[in-house]
């Protein structure tokens, strides 16, 4: 009768190779570890300088409102000759003054689109545009609406806030446009920007 020889490997080859395969799967698990932290790390960076060009569009447009917003202001001087009070006369012609200063500010073209798409991707839209006229102890509050029609109240001089909940202690302009803005990966989303303006003591 003829017996097979068994076959058998060594206990320090056996040794070697289950070494071989543990540093296999750390190199694997290393690479993956890698690679993961690369990818959160661009991930890190793309969200702050997405953050830094939302910073700098954000102080642009504030800019830009403030000075559309000094533009609007149409005082009448014949009450502030009489009453040294600072009033805003005619609302509607402060729309007008404020939608030709904010297009000319923001270099928007005649359909109101940004012709820089770094800071406006797509067409301007007026939110908002509100004259706090203030007299005595009262706030006339006249907000322009979309179709050109005036809206118009009052409260007392301390109980009426701003749209950002600034207080009105004297005559002053609030406006606010809405438009769209691309971050990462190309996905655009729609922002609003508004910013009063103290006519008498400056930016509020």
């Amino acid at each position: 009768m003829l017996l097979r020889k068994k076959e058998y490997q060594p206990q320090n080859i056996r040794h070697r190779r289950s070494c071989m395969l543990l540093r296999r799967q750390e190199g694997q698990i290393q690479w993956a570890t890698g690679l993961f932290f690369l990818l959160f790390l661009g991930i890190l960076l793309c969200s702050q300088l997405q953050l830094l060009q939302y910073g700098a569009v954000s102080l642009y447009l504030e800019d830009a409102l403030a000075a559309s917003n000094l533009a609007s202001a149409v005082i009448d001087l014949e009450e502030y000759g009489s009453s040294h009070q600072i009033l805003i006369k005619e609302p509607r012609q402060a729309y007008e003054k404020f939608c030709q200063a904010v297009k000319g500010n923001l270099n928007l073209n005649e359909e109101w689109e940004g012709t820089n798409k770094y800071m406006i991707s797509g067409t301007v839209k007026i939110a908002n545009f509100t004259v706090y006229n203030v007299y005595k102890e009262k706030v006339t509050i006249l907000s322009v609406m979309s179709d050109g029609e005036i809206s118009m109240h009052q409260g007392a001089l301390g109980s009426v806030r701003a749209p950002n909940g600034v207080v009105i202690e004297a005559t002053s302009v609030y406006s606010e446009i809405s438009f769209p803005v691309k971050g990462l990966f190309n996905i655009e989303a729609e922002a609003n920007k508004g910013k009063l303006v103290d006519i008498v003591a400056g930016v509020a």
